[in-house]
């Protein structure tokens, strides 16, 4: 009876360790998709899970309960890796979004909803509800729902800055738009003297703010 309820005990931190582990690797998955972001995970912590999961069916309890400890801080590094990454590039992004949109306020030459809707799965960044339902009920779909989910969300995003910026290809504007979706600022004193007149003469003009260096 006592090494049936230790089992089971076991089982249950072993699956939120899991859990927690498949999230971890989900993100990893959207990282890849959508930012274009390589974010390694330590093989050895697939390979700690998979000995320690052995281990338990096993019924070898006492090894399951001393290595628990040491998982779940591995496990816990891997999560903090990969979510401290994926703020920082969901930020980025998002601040780019936020950029678009402003301007497009002033160019009409996109779908302002869209971008509105890009923006805002950005700051929310609710990714789980996509991926966690019950059409995905194996790891390889969620896996593959994470992908094309990151897939989707940058197809959006790469139409969207097309659409919008497209009009600058091959222009001096070009790199200039660059600058002002990094930062949404643009230093005059670092300009030519073409590129002030493009800008000048451009539909930007009222929209960019310009500090005097």
């Amino acid at each position: 009876m006592y090494d049936r309820y230790r089992r089971q005990h076991l089982e249950d931190e072993l699956d939120e360790l899991a859990a927690t582990m498949e999230a971890s690797l989900l993100q990893q998955e959207l990282a890849e998709s959508f930012f274009d972001e390589s974010i390694d995970i330590d093989a050895d912590i697939k390979a700690a899970v998979e000995s320690t999961v052995d281990k338990l069916d096993d019924e070898q309890y006492d090894a399951v309960a001393a290595d628990l400890d040491d998982l779940a801080a591995q496990i816990q590094r891997a999560e903090t890796q990969i979510a401290n990454r994926i703020q920082q590039l969901r930020i980025e992004r998002q601040d780019t979004a936020t950029a678009m949109r402003r301007l497009n306020e002033r160019v009409e030459r996109t779908d302002g909803a869209q971008l509105e809707a890009l923006e805002s799965l950005l700051q929310d960044w609710n990714w789980k509800a996509e991926i966690y339902d019950d059409s995905h009920e194996s790891f390889e779909a969620r896996r593959q729902a994470a992908a094309e989910y990151g897939d989707n969300m940058k197809f959006i995003f790469e139409s969207l800055k097309d659409e919008l910026f497209g009009v600058y290809e091959d222009t001096e504007l070009r790199p200039l738009v660059d600058k002002l979706l990094d930062d949404d600022r643009l230093d005059l004193g670092a300009l030519s003297t073409e590129e002030r007149r493009q800008l000048a003469e451009s539909d930007l003009a009222d929209y960019i703010e310009l500090k005097l260096s």
